[in-house]
């Protein structure tokens, strides 16, 4: 009877050790994925809701991990088995063999662990939020409404508030305007070279909580050209800011070199979670393939081809940055244009590293 009680205990002892190591190794897996967000409180203060909403968004990030990492390794296996990778075509002819296009390399897989809300209008112009209840929740500072003859006193600091930056309006500002009615501490900057200012949907009771200036956006300060072209670096430094919530870009191409630089100015700047991070909570952005390899525009850099693109993208998910949402833009394909493919898909990527993004408080 000893031996076996004392067997017992044995048994005992070594499966309480086991499931100590295996808490242990998935809590530390856990925070080394996510080193940014705090530690679940011990404290007897902390309310049980707090720690439960932590344990679960740690939970949720960590699965969205897992699939999205799954995808990137899908991504490469797929294009190392492709005979003319690195150049392989964004459209294959053959769909028997190549049953996939450019965008089946690129899918949205990382999920937002909050909810998805489409903000601004039903087609083009609208726009996918992740956390938008969030952002409505977040509290407004004061904004005094702004007289042109007479210089605002008691502004808020340039960070405080919603930051939201917003390239290419072209006259359609219905997403800016839902922006301002519904999140009560959006400020939004617009910039666009080919328009003299926002869209009618704004209506002009908000219109002291926006800001515009035409010039467009580039991979180099062009401030003397015609038109002018600004780096986001260089914005953002004018503004006084130093991170953007909310970035949502159409630039009919120009979006590639335009991040190029944007990424080079952060590049090697390692936040608390160790790595390389986009000052940016999430970007709303429309991808342009163009006809064929090259790009056209003002502000068009050098082609891009799938080797150039699937760099350009993993150097952004380095950087912290996933995709969240992928819209196809179907309108080349159906308004008889003679472009036949989709060439143009809208996605939304989200800041999963950064210790700054409200959405992950």
């Amino acid at each position: 009877m000893i031996r076996s009680g004392g067997g017992k205990a044995i048994t005992c002892i070594v499966i309480l050790a086991i499931l100590i190591l295996v808490l242990h190794n998935e809590q530390s897996t856990t925070t080394a994925l996510l080193p940014y967000l705090p530690v679940l409180p011990k404290s007897q203060t902390a309310s049980t809701e707090s720690i439960a909403r932590l344990s679960w968004l740690r939970e949720r990030i960590s699965l969205s991990e897992k699939t999205w990492q799954k995808s990137v390794e899908q991504r490469g296996q797929m294009a190392a088995q492709h005979p003319d990778n690195p150049s392989i075509p964004f459209f294959p002819t053959d769909f028997l063999k190549y049953p996939y296009t450019i965008w089946d390399f690129f899918p949205a897989t990382w999920t937002c662990p909050h909810d998805f809300q489409r903000v601004g209008r039903l087609g083009d112009g609208g726009k996918w939020v992740c956390g938008m209840s969030i952002y409505e929740s977040l509290p407004a500072p004061e904004f005094p409404a702004r007289d042109e003859n007479v210089e605002a006193r008691g502004a808020p600091a340039p960070n405080d508030g919603l930051v939201i930056y917003s390239f290419g309006i072209n006259g359609e500002s219905s997403f800016e305007a839902e922006m301002l009615e519904r999140v009560p501490s959006a400020r939004i900057w617009g910039y666009d070279f080919s328009v003299d200012g926002w869209g009618k949907q704004i209506p002009s009771s908000e219109r002291h909580r926006t800001f515009f200036k035409k010039v467009g956006l580039g991979k180099e300060d062009l401030h003397s050209a015609s038109p002018p072209f600004y780096t986001l670096p260089s914005l953002m430094k004018e503004n006084g800011h130093m991170y953007i919530d909310i970035l949502k870009i159409d630039i009919e191409g120009s979006e590639y070199d335009a991040l190029d630089t944007f990424m080079d100015a952060f590049d090697g700047i390692q936040s608390a979670s160790g790595n390389s991070v986009l000052p940016i909570g999430q970007v709303m952005i429309e991808l342009h393939l163009g006809d064929g390899v090259h790009l056209d525009g003002p502000n068009a850099g050098a082609d891009v081809g799938f080797d150039r693109f699937k760099k350009w993208w993993e150097r952004l998910e380095r950087m912290g940055m996933r995709p969240s949402w992928i819209e196809i833009n179907l309108f080349a394909v159906t308004l008889g244009s003679g472009k036949s493919d989709p060439r143009c898909t809208e996605y939304v990527w989200v800041n999963a590293r950064d210790e700054k993004n409200v959405l992950w408080r």
